[in-house]
């Protein structure tokens, strides 16, 4: 069963720092697929019938194509770097909106109010 969908509450001061340590382990996880899928890839041990046809159905099931495991952890490797994104986004987001609040409001730190 694919992992559910679920919010993630960040406190506006981390976002960064949460985008930096999501892209940090998406890229470890994106190394590791890239240095180790030519390891997932078998050959057939002989020419036979039904070796060619189990090692060609392994194959596709974790190597090859969008549909396998391979595929899957890229898209999962994908997603995690839209998750990057996004964060960054709000963290602009929340600074623009921090700057529009203070022009509007200016520093009532100075006047006592």
């Amino acid at each position: 069963m694919a992992p559910a969908v679920a919010d993630v509450l960040v406190r506006p001061d981390k976002l960064l720092d949460v985008a930096r340590i999501v892209e940090e382990q998406a890229n470890a996880l994106e190394d590791q697929l890239i240095t180790r899928l030519d390891q997932l890839r078998v050959d057939a041990p002989s020419a036979d019938v039904i070796s060619t046809q189990s090692i060609e159905a392994w194959n596709s099931l974790i190597a090859d194509g969008d549909r396998s495991y391979a595929g899957q952890v890229r898209e999962y490797v994908a997603g995690l770097k839209r998750l990057v994104s996004q964060l960054r986004d709000a963290a602009k987001d929340y600074k623009v909106s921090d700057e529009e609040k203070a022009a509007v409001f200016g520093d009532r730190g100075k006047h006592g109010a």
